[in-house]
């Protein structure tokens, strides 16, 4: 008869992928599962369209909301036909709007990664700038011209967890976003932003553990920095599990 499996200390983590391709298949970049892997998780997948996503919730001791296609203006109350608003998908704009809610009331920790961290804003109540250049003159966050990722730099805030975390008062970042959050929601505070001023990060004043930015860290994990951030939210969910606390010997006096 097989033994019981040994049970591990990772955390679980859920990660959201983006919606159906062209050929039926639900896509998760692949760098989001590396990141989480080397940070100590074990990544469960997500996939947009499931009716229970308190089910998917309760089976994960921590949730990424990665990036992907903007979400549809409607979440937020603006025209859903703007010209620039592109790949808009309705089940993953209510699945993860469910999912979002979901961790902010029962203080799951959650990292925002792009349209997570605006997913995130909008069910707190924010808006986002649909389009940056109708806003700003200039854009440095993506390549209009081939659509590519681009370098630039962030400063963070002092005394905000995210300065805390990471250890340094700018870092460069790669960004690969045409939109951005209006303005800090109720409830969360500034921890970054980029030259041009745009809202780079926000985390929660009250939640255990949430932290949105705006960037992409997964595609430069393996740089000090930014690993830094996917340790901080692996051991944060190690925390949060019941599972992993229930594991803790006590020590004896």
């Amino acid at each position: 008869m097989k033994g019981t499996p040994p049970l591990s200390d990772r955390p679980l983590i859920g990660i959201t992928t983006r919606n159906r391709n062209d050929e039926g298949n639900f896509i998760a970049p692949g760098r989001y599962i590396d990141a989480i892997r080397a940070a100590g998780g074990i990544p469960v997948l997500f996939p947009p369209g499931e009716s229970e996503p308190q089910v998917l919730l309760s089976l994960v001791d921590g949730l990424v909301l990665t990036g992907g296609g903007d979400l549809c203006p409607s979440t937020y109350g603006e025209d859903p036909e703007h010209p620039k608003v592109r790949y808009v998908n309705s089940e993953r704009d209510r699945f993860e709007v469910a999912l979002a809610e979901a961790v902010m009331m029962q203080g799951i920790p959650v990292l925002g990664i792009c349209r997570g961290m605006q997913l995130l804003n909008v069910v707190s109540g924010g808006k986002l700038i649909p389009h940056i250049p109708d806003v700003y003159d200039e854009l440095d966050h993506f390549n209009p011209e081939d659509r590519k990722p681009i370098r630039h730099k962030v400063s963070l805030l002092n005394s905000t967890r995210l300065q805390q975390i990471i250890g340094a008062q700018e870092i460069s970042v790669v960004s690969w976003h045409h939109q951005a959050i209006c303005d800090v929601p109720a409830g969360w505070r500034l921890s970054a932003c980029s030259t041009d001023e745009l809202i780079e990060a926000i985390e929660h004043e009250t939640h255990p553990w949430a932290v949105a930015v705006q960037w992409h860290p997964e595609f430069t994990f393996e740089e000090a920095e930014h690993f830094r951030l996917f340790q901080a939210f692996v051991q944060a969910a190690r925390q949060f599990s019941p599972r992993l606390m229930s594991q803790v010997t006590p020590q004896v006096a």
